[in-house]
């Protein structure tokens, strides 16, 4: 049986705000969580996830389904998704002769404390234990931004199977913080704060980063708050290069869940938007503001053809007072060639369509009045209309490239909310 227990501590300062038990017997893993004393008597305390309250009972927790955490959500949120994972593994076979399975923790452990993603950190149950995978006296390897080229050529190394040691046990320190499954890193921008490198893939038949750059400053060209991004050049390949929001200018780390965290979901996929717009209601600071922001990202999300857009890409970011909010729209990216269906259903699991007309027949659950509602997809489906080429032209896309994604923003369901604008 492998037993493995950590301290879980938050913020800048570390202060610790539980323990993590964690236990492995043949395939069954599980672990549990118990707050510290010291954080349920803390004046700022407030519950790392909605659903684990602060009491000082200790929290038992397995996998709810297949595919499922053994760990509370809040720090699985924390752990990477299957591009992280394969450099840790592979990590772990070539650098640290691990043949057999890794567990959970074993990811879990194996993230930079510094770019770890939201305010949770981790250190041994030891005193005066380093934060995990963090450089002695606080000093961190993630590169700055001048390094692009060569980190854009490591991870085409990896991307080949044909990674150099030291570069994979890079990969390791600065590739695994984040989740989704495209090739990334962490990098320090020029200002000094940190930010996520999007490379292209060795695979890719699309302008994948340049469209995503493009999509997002379209998000916010409609009113929504989404995350810095611009193109940056690597050895002749586009590089998307993200802002991190869950950082302040002088390194403060600001708590973070996923909407599966939120919702308790058993898995990133299965959610439902009615589902969100209940968690808003019962735990955003402002309700109706937020819950008209959720309802143009879901209409954006129909208008650009995202399909992208499972419960781990949308998130919260904690504001104080026990109270969260929708953290920017970030991984937002159109995809032409698929299926008009949702990851995250509009209100019913069993029929993930894609479609306005079904969003606006539930526009009373987002506190909306039908003719607002109509007028707002009207009005975003017009600026994505005017504005989408020339954003893609600013990205770079060629219009052989912009050809390809012509379908992404011009559909049966774009041409239903433009006649919207018209009606208004």
């Amino acid at each position: 049986m492998a037993r493995t227990s950590l301290k879980v501590c938050i913020g800048a300062a570390g202060a610790e705000v539980g323990m993590l038990t964690y236990e492995a017997a043949g395939n069954r893993e599980y672990s549990s969580f118990r707050y510290a004393d010291s954080w349920l008597e803390n004046p700022r305390r407030f519950a790392i996830e909605p659903a684990l309250p602060l009491d000082g009972e200790r929290h038992f927790f397995r996998p709810a389904s297949e595919h499922g955490t053994p760990l509370p959500l809040a720090i699985a949120d924390t752990t990477p998704d299957s591009w992280g994972r394969s450099i840790i593994r592979k990590d772990a076979r070539l650098n640290r002769g691990r043949s057999g399975p890794l567990v959970e923790t074993d990811f879990l452990t194996a993230v930079d404390d510094f770019s770890r993603m939201g305010a949770l950190r981790f250190r041994a149950d030891q005193d005066d234990a380093p934060f995990l995978a963090s450089e002695p006296h606080g000093r961190h390897l993630v590169p700055p931004l001048l390094q692009l080229d060569q980190l854009g050529k490591e991870i085409a190394d990896f991307e080949r199977d044909e990674p150099d040691m030291v570069a994979l046990r890079r990969l390791r320190q600065i590739g695994t913080p984040l989740g989704g499954a495209r090739p990334k890193c962490s990098i320090i921008d020029a200002d000094g704060s940190l930010a996520i490198a999007k490379f292209t893939s060795t695979t890719d038949t699309q302008a994948v980063e340049r469209a995503e750059v493009a999509t997002l400053r379209l998000a916010r060209l409609c009113g929504i708050d989404a995350a810095q991004a611009r193109i940056e050049m690597s050895a002749g390949l586009p590089v998307a290069v993200i802002t991190r929001f869950d950082r302040t200018p002088r390194d403060g780390r600001i708590p973070y869940v996923s909407a599966q965290t939120m919702l308790q979901a058993p898995s990133a996929n299965g959610g439902t938007y009615l589902q969100l717009a209940d968690a808003i209601r019962a735990r955003c600071a402002s309700p109706t503001e937020t819950l008209m922001e959720l309802f143009k990202r879901v209409a954006f999300t129909i208008l650009v053809s995202n399909v992208d857009d499972h419960l781990r890409n949308h998130g919260f970011l904690y504001v104080g007072s026990n109270q969260w909010k929708l953290s920017p729209v970030f991984d937002v990216n159109p995809a032409p060639e698929r299926f008009r269906e949702l990851k995250t259903a509009i209100a019913d699991p069993a029929v993930p369509d894609a479609s306005i007309e079904l969003l606006l027949d539930q526009v009373f659950y987002f506190e909306l009045k039908a003719d607002v509602a109509a007028t707002l997809v009207g009005t975003m489906a017009g600026t994505i209309a005017d504005n989408w080429q020339a954003l893609a032209v600013e990205s770079g896309m060629t219009k052989a490239e912009r050809d390809v994604f012509v379908p992404a923003f011009h559909h049966e369901q774009a041409s239903f909310a433009l006649a919207l604008a018209r009606r208004s």
